[in-house]
């Protein structure tokens, strides 16, 4: 029975917890210009500046760019929850633009440097190469030394 008092307790506070999160969350409202402004002049542009001394056109600058990177969602998180805009699709549209500009490169496959590729064929080629004349040499060999009399002296 005291369990199942505690439990009973248990359940109403936390829908009691529920529901005051849930009339908090619907009685404000997104302000999307806000948003959207907050975003554009304090978060893009910081990481714009940030992305201008790295050569994103030629390569993908993925490896060293982990740090503005952070910093740019922790931005659009802080607006997010500034601003009550937690719709998604407003923080997914900024994330694809970025990845649109900076990281296009960065789907393609590239070709290994020389020292890799030469790592990677090299046992291949020689094994080719060596092995038909592995192959002569076992059937041409006498497997069995022949059985001659030793010479006497």
């Amino acid at each position: 029975m005291e369990n199942q008092l505690d439990f009973t307790i248990s359940t109403y506070i936390i829908i009691l917890l529920a529901s005051t999160g849930l009339a908090k969350t619907s009685n404000s409202s997104c302000n999307r210009t806000a948003f959207e402004n907050l975003v554009r002049n304090n978060c893009t542009a910081r990481y714009n500046e940030s992305m201008a001394s790295i050569s994103y056109e030629s390569r993908c600058p993925w490896p060293t760019t982990k740090v503005p990177y952070f910093r740019l969602s922790v931005c659009v998180e802080y607006v997010v929850n500034r601003t009550n805009c937690v719709e998604p699709s407003l923080k997914d549209a900024i994330f694809l633009e970025i990845h649109r500009t900076y990281f296009s490169l960065c789907g393609r496959r590239q070709d290994p440097k020389l020292p890799t590729l030469l790592l990677l064929i090299l046992p291949c080629i020689i094994t080719t190469f060596t092995l038909p004349f592995l192959c002569v040499h076992i059937t041409t060999c006498d497997r069995f030394p022949s059985k001659r009399p030793s010479p006497r002296l």
